[in-house]
């Protein structure tokens, strides 16, 4: 997989930093034009307020009242004096500029310049004069300044004008607030800044640490890989966070759990709470280094599972288990071990009918007519080839025949004899040999295993094996219309008590010391699954049989045969009466 290069984290952290300043100009420039208005605001209020006070003093509007009342001309003294004194002290104490004080015709009656006191204002009184308050900012004799103009009445009534008040604070005093403000808005802006950074570089660090520094591209490329693959795969794959919590689904996984499916696209699913503890458990017992391999049942299913753990620059990150499917592969394996059996019997047969041929052919060539009329009599009475099955002239079928005339065959050679009992009677043909063979032969591989498992432990060796028959395995076959039933008994150890419910589970009795001979946790299982799928079931009769002293195994399989007469006459053949007679005396017992 790449690796992130120094360029591509630098222009993340440029990225992150270039966001930053952004973001912080944008909040920045919002806050000073706020801040500046505000304090711009502050002080138009703060001369508003002053001239409004100002304009409703008694002695204010007594002077507006007399100074208008009188003819233009030079301010008299004794109407400006008391003026000048409260519009001296209210600047001291307020921080003002001026108050300037005017009569009707805007003629000041104050002005801290006592030379501009008789003269006209040098800006327009109009607006105040005209009964309406203004805040203006202005250049007049005192420089520029905010200034606020209110209307003065008189005291005769509420509703006459007789001048104005006019108060003002130096545009310096504001553009001064206005720095405070900015200066404090601007360490605000730096701090947040360095703040910024200092979070961008933690998180640029906990991201490549989270994400194993991996980039945000080849992020999309595996996510975009990881959606092929599962959609690709034919196993199943489950995958698991470092503390063994399922995270990530396929589909064939789904399938073959038989948990709900929740499509997050990518052909992956979330994680699933309903996963087998089985598979969990898997994943907790993983080694560090290399694959827990286990099969499982799930359901109807065997499962191979497979559990590794999964790591980056020593750094644990979880964990991905594999499924598949092995039922179907098993299965065909015990089937293809079958046709093997029978295979090899037919050579056997192949073998003796040859030389009984030879024979023939030797006795015709010497003129001994007679001879070989006799031995071909003997041959037709007999049989076709000595089996070395007990009692299989019951069994016509030619599946279930061939079946056990192999099965026969590789039991005598490791000494065990295998007998159809004599109440065995199966009138219908088998429809369904695949399945039927594939129970019917794992219960007889399994009674001849632990025939030789016993004679091994009780001191056989293979050369006396070979030299006597030292095991019995007993089949019965009974058929009832379309259903089959079996039972497959054997001379060998028998199954314990205890064992007795576990000896179908899939892979648990070689790790409990289970009997290893009747089916290793594979066979019986795969027996039991393909009988459920036709509505039948397989089971443990007998842990010791009373006669022979081995287990005892009985199958019942539904629907497997073809309940018609007319099979039954087409197998014996119409010149084979003593067979017929055989069989019918057999059905009516």
């Amino acid at each position: 997989m790449p690796r992130p290069t120094r360029s591509f984290s630098r222009r993340v952290l440029l990225s992150q930093l270039a966001v930053i300043v952004v973001t912080l100009a944008l909040v920045t420039g919002v806050f000073a034009w706020m801040g500046g208005r505000s304090v711009t605001e502050v002080t138009e209020t703060k001369a508003l307020a002053t001239a409004r006070t100002l304009a409703i003093d008694p002695e204010v509007r007594k002077g507006s009242t007399e100074a208008s009342a009188q003819p233009a001309g030079e301010a008299d003294e004794a109407i400006t004096t008391p003026l000048l004194e409260i519009t001296d002290d209210l600047r001291a104490s307020s921080g003002i500029v001026f108050a300037v004080i005017t009569d009707d015709r805007g003629i000041r009656l104050t002005h801290p310049d006592r030379d501009n006191i008789g003269k006209r204002v040098s800006t327009s009184p109009d607006e105040a004069l005209a009964g309406r308050e203004s805040v203006t900012h202005e250049r007049g004799t005192l420089g520029e300044t905010v200034r606020a103009k209110v209307p003065i009445y008189s005291t005769a009534d509420d509703t006459t004008v007789v001048g104005e008040v006019s108060v003002g604070i130096h545009a310096s005093v504001l553009d001064a607030d206005l720095r405070r403000e900015f200066l404090v808005l601007g360490s605000v802006a730096v701090l947040a800044l360095a703040i910024g950074v200092i979070a961008s570089l933690a998180l640029g660090r906990r991201l490549r640490r989270e994400t194993l520094g991996v980039g945000p591209e080849e992020l999309a490329e595996m996510a975009r890989d990881q959606g092929a693959v599962l959609r690709g795969l034919d196993d199943g794959v489950l995958a698991f966070s470092s503390s063994g919590v399922p995270t990530l689904t396929n589909s064939t996984a789904e399938q073959l759990l038989g948990i709900a499916h929740v499509d997050t696209g990518g052909g992956a699913t979330s994680s699933r709470a309903d996963v087998p503890e089985v598979i969990r458990d898997m994943m907790l017992e993983a080694p560090d280094h290399g694959a827990l391999r286990r099969r499982v049942t799930v359901g109807d299913r065997i499962l191979l599972a497979t559990a590794v753990r999964v790591s980056r620059d020593g750094v644990s990150v979880g964990g991905v288990v594999t499924l598949r499917d092995e039922t179907q592969v098993l299965t065909m394996a015990r089937q293809l071990e079958s046709v093997t059996s029978m295979a090899r019997a037919l050579r056997t047969q192949r073998h003796e009918f040859a030389n009984r041929l030879h024979t023939v052919l030797g006795l015709v060539d010497t003129g001994a007519t007679d001879e070989a009329r006799n031995y071909l009599a003997t041959i037709l009475r007999t049989g076709p080839i000595t089996t070395p099955v007990e009692g299989i002239e019951v069994i016509t079928d030619p599946y279930l025949r061939a079946l056990l005339e192999a099965k026969g065959t590789t039991a005598a050679e490791v000494g065990v004899s295998l007998a159809v009992t004599p109440d065995s009677l199966v009138l219908g043909r088998v429809n369904e040999p695949e399945d039927v063979t594939l129970i019917l032969g794992n219960l007889i591989d399994n009674a001849v295993r632990a025939v030789v498992t016993k004679a091994s432990g009780d001191g056989a060796e293979g050369a006396e094996r070979a030299a006597e028959v030292f095991g019995r395995v007993e089949v019965t076959l009974l058929g009832s219309g379309p259903e089959l039933h079996a039972v497959v008994t054997d001379t060998g150890g028998g199954v314990d008590d205890a064992d007795a419910e576990y000896i179908f589970d899939e892979g648990t009795s070689s790790a409990n010391d289970l009997d290893p001979e009747h089916g290793h946790g594979i066979g019986l299982a795969l027996c039991r699954r393909t009988a459920r799928r036709h509505g039948g079931r397989v089971w443990l009769l007998a842990g010791h049989d009373p006669e022979l002293g081995g287990a005892g195994f009985a199958a019942r399989l539904p629907d497997v045969l073809s309940d018609d007469a007319e099979d039954a006459d087409d197998t014996f053949g119409s010149d084979d009466s003593s067979a017929r007679e055989r069989h019918t005396d057999d059905k009516e017992r």
